[in-house]
């Protein structure tokens, strides 16, 4: 077929449509003296302007399509946030039981703060952004607020959540509900400006609801108050056609049903190390009959860090393989690229992509994910 551009190739894979080459995703990348060695340019450069200097790495893999970019500044740094414990020691689940207490129960009184316009001039104004400075990187919109509100051990500590989410599950589930009502409203607007800007109908969130040993709280508990504020909030971009890839930490088997009955219809980031193989999930049909897309991702927890460019080429084959040939694939990594990571890897599974028609039969398809137990951690 003839050659698409970035966007032609984001639509028609988010279609499940014939593509010329599988479609590749950027943004996920730390540390500062890796993405200046990949862009081309010297540290102080990249630290002269690092929206910038991240732009010109991805640009230099050719990237189809960029998530909301992770931006070092220092560097030094070596990742984007973290949770201390140690910063919650005073908190109790009574606290959030308290906390839940104080916010409204109606949806005329939860939404007598928000401002839609105000919501609205965010988006445009990242919108604009990436098209102004983005070097012709389509932005596949990455809003987490959309995704649920799961996480609220950001605000309390995991010790006060995950304890309250056991005695107290109305009361985080009110919390879940009253942001949830607000999110439902920005999801509003933005399914409307996805027309507006002939965006690429896909969004990428979904929170980190598992660790390695499954759910962090109990799912009866997540059908119960997580699952239908997450489906609320999604109604409208589904509804509009927007396909919705939720990112896949830790052992997900459990809940991957729910993440599709309530209006996902992608899977990101899979640790093949926990035994999770796409394979299980391909043949899953969105809540609207759809084919399920996979940004599928080069492991972040072995291949990339402790592979070679070979192993990286084979890890490509292998998600290639698990999705026939790449049909509703696209290539991305399992998060975000750690600052250990030799470049050398990375350019090796974003360049071996684009050697690959997945028109043309793959005669020996791998059945394994190429990396064994034995490897680091």
């Amino acid at each position: 077929m003839k050659s698409l551009t970035g966007k032609e190739r984001l639509k028609r894979a988010a279609r499940r449509q014939e593509v010329d080459r599988i479609p590749s995703i950027g943004g996920w990348m730390n540390g500062v003296k890796n993405l200046a060695e990949l862009a081309g340019i010297c540290i102080d450069r990249y630290l002269a302007d690092p929206p910038a200097g991240v732009v010109l790495a991805n640009k230099a893999l050719n990237v189809d399509g960029m998530v909301s970019p992770v931006v070092p500044t220092d560097v030094g740094q070596i990742r984007t946030g973290a949770v201390e414990e140690s910063s919650f020691d005073s908190v109790e689940p009574e606290d959030i039981v308290k906390f839940a207490d104080s916010l409204p129960d109606g949806e005329k009184e939860i939404l007598a703060d928000f401002d839609p316009a105000t919501e609205e001039r965010k988006f445009r104004d990242y919108f604009d952004n990436a098209f102004k400075n983005w070097r012709g990187i389509e932005p596949i919109p990455n809003f987490w607020h959309l995704g649920g509100h799961f996480p609220l051990y950001t605000q309390f500590g995991y010790v006060a959540f995950l304890s309250a989410c056991a005695l107290y599950p109305q009361a985080v589930g009110k919390i879940w509900r009253v942001r949830s009502v607000r999110s439902r409203e920005s999801a509003k607007i933005l399914a409307r400006l996805y027309r507006q800007y002939d965006l690429v109908p896909l969004l990428f969130c979904g929170e980190d609801i598992c660790n390695n040993q499954g759910p962090m709280v109990s799912p009866l508990m997540l059908r119960e108050f997580y699952f239908p504020t997450v489906k609320m909030i999604l109604a409208p971009l589904v509804e509009a056609g927007v396909r919705i890839v939720h990112h896949c930490d830790g052992d997900v088997r459990p809940v991957v049903g729910d993440f599709i009955d309530i209006g996902f219809s992608g899977l990101q980031g899979f640790q093949y190390e926990l035994g999770l193989d796409p394979r299980e999930f391909r043949r899953m049909k969105s809540a609207r009959g759809e084919e399920l897309i996979f940004f599928a991702s080069m492991s972040v927890t072995r291949t990339l860090p402790f592979g070679e460019p070979q192993d990286v080429r084979d890890e490509v084959d292998y998600l290639i393989d698990c999705t026939d040939g790449g049909r509703g694939m696209f290539l991305f990594s399992s998060n975000v690229i750690g600052v250990e990571v030799p470049p050398a890897n990375i350019r090796a599974g974003y360049e071996y992509i684009k050697t690959i028609d997945p028109a043309r039969p793959r005669p020996n398809p791998r059945s394994a994910w190429p990396w064994k137990q034995s490897h680091p951690e």
